[in-house]
């Protein structure tokens, strides 16, 4: 029951964030990681093409922004590949960060089609938030 309600104090706090506008910056109120720290979260907000912002915990000032290196990927094909997915980022000596999403790196997460395929609907305003599902199924 908890969990339910730690779950939708993110989704509300994630909800308000967006219908005010807000910035990378206010929504992911989390200090900066360190280098060498490794950070564990769902990722709720994907601010730009560079940076993603992990839930630590309920509140946005447990929210924190994760820079990753340019991948050559456009904002929507990170909404794509890390959207509502748990990553885990080990923070670089130059602040860039290496991260994999569910288990998978990001840098081959976001070569793969159906995730590009994917891309397009972020970019065009879809929310269809069934969309990995309904490529798999499409391709068998």
């Amino acid at each position: 029951m908890r969990r339910h309600f730690i779950i939708l104090a993110i989704l509300a706090t994630s909800g308000l964030a967006y219908a005010t506008g807000a910035s990378a910056r206010t929504v992911c109120q989390g200090p900066a990681p360190a280098a060498g720290q490794v950070v564990h979260g769902p990722v709720l907000e994907v601010p730009d093409a560079a940076t993603l912002c992990l839930a630590t915990g309920a509140s946005p000032a447990q929210w924190t922004a994760i820079a990753v290196p340019q991948l050559k990927a456009s904002r929507a094909l990170l909404m794509a590949a890390a959207f509502g997915q748990n990553a885990t980022c080990v923070i670089g000596a130059d602040g860039q960060a290496d991260c994999k999403i569910e288990g998978v790196a990001l840098a081959d997460q976001i070569r793969q089609p159906e995730i590009q395929k994917a891309s397009m609907q972020w970019r065009t305003g879809r929310e269809d938030l069934n969309v990995r599902t309904q490529i798999a199924s499409a391709a068998r």
